[in-house]
């Protein structure tokens, strides 16, 4: 038997408030949180709201769940929300400040609603450095700018500065799911940029006040601390689910190599909407094996891996 382990939020000041408000969501505690959300297991979060919607619908078909029209949750236009069975699948927009949003609300929601033991899986496309576009990379660490594992944010006039930690057990897990031979998948870290252009070294933004050789030199050294793609989310989202106490996994496709070029190549743009699908593929696979649903099963994953995966807890009811 799993232990049920409900998600305690550490905010003193909640037991204070009569109806919390989730102002993004636009959803309250007087709605009946619980009865819509108790029984969600898995909540997987991508940027794009046409893209999570499109993820929802394939995760209905591949859960055998009834074809009902999916209806948006969220009662704002901030963010996506839909509920597919025990899997809650919300978009969250770009970077850092809007995802950490979405997450203090998303924590008070499971919090709300009663529902135990749930892993956050952040989905997404990236850059690559030093793997081929198509490489599906799952975080083992998050490393920011400055190239170190932590987030850093201004509380209160001050600069706080929080550990970026992912649960290794969760990205073995999934990477253990990855039985297509023709894609390749690793765990590595990731840096995560503060914004798309600058902030990633690019040389085709508005401004550009570095060479290319400065350029290739900060990747070398992010490639050498192991960073083996590029976003904008997973220190925040590393950071804020350990401090929440909850699972959490980022799982990202490469649609470019960045030591090569800052453009993706017309081949890759022929096929980027195979390429996005990659990551869902493979976390659907995730979910489907957690909760007992058939897959198609492929052990040789040397490929993928030369360290043993750690099985963890599947999900019960």
């Amino acid at each position: 038997m799993v232990n049920q382990r409900r998600l305690a939020l550490p905010n003193p000041h909640l037991t204070e408030v009569t109806e919390d408000f989730l102002y993004h969501l636009g959803l309250t505690t007087h709605d009946n949180l619980a009865d819509m959300f108790r029984d969600i297991k898995f909540i997987v979060m991508g940027g794009s709201s046409t893209t999570m919607l499109e993820f929802a619908k394939y995760a209905r078909g591949e859960l055998y769940l009834p074809s009902d029209r999916l209806e948006n949750l969220c009662r704002s236009e901030r963010y996506g929300l839909w509920k597919v069975g025990p899997l809650l699948v919300v978009a969250h927009g770009v970077g850092a400040p809007s995802i950490t949003i979405l997450l203090h609300e998303l924590f008070k929601l499971v919090h709300y609603s009663n529902a135990t033991n749930v892993m956050f899986i952040r989905v997404g496309t990236s850059a690559g450095i030093g793997v081929e576009p198509g490489t599906i990379v799952i975080s083992e660490n998050a490393l920011n700018a400055s190239l170190r594992k932590e987030h850093r944010q201004v509380v209160l006039g001050q600069e706080i500065s929080r550990p970026t930690i992912l649960d290794q057990v969760l990205a073995q897990a999934l990477l253990m799911c990855q039985n297509d031979p023709n894609i390749p998948s690793m765990l590595g870290s990731t840096l995560c940029a503060e914004d798309f252009y600058e902030g990633q070294g690019r040389l085709d933004g508005a401004f550009c006040d570095y060479t290319e050789e400065d350029k290739i030199e900060y990747l070398r050294r992010a490639y050498t601390m192991g960073c083996r793609n590029i976003e904008m989310e997973s220190c925040a989202f590393s950071s804020l689910c350990h401090r929440a106490g909850v699972r959490g996994a980022v799982v990202c496709v490469t649609l470019i190599d960045r030591l090569q070029s800052d453009l993706m190549s017309p081949a890759d743009v022929e096929r980027y909407d195979e390429l996005v699908r990659r990551p869902h593929q493979l976390v659907i696979k995730f979910i489907k094996r957690q909760l007992g649903l058939k897959i198609k099963e492929n052990k040789s994953l040397a490929q993928a891996t030369s360290t043993p995966p750690t099985a963890i807890q599947p999900v019960t009811s």
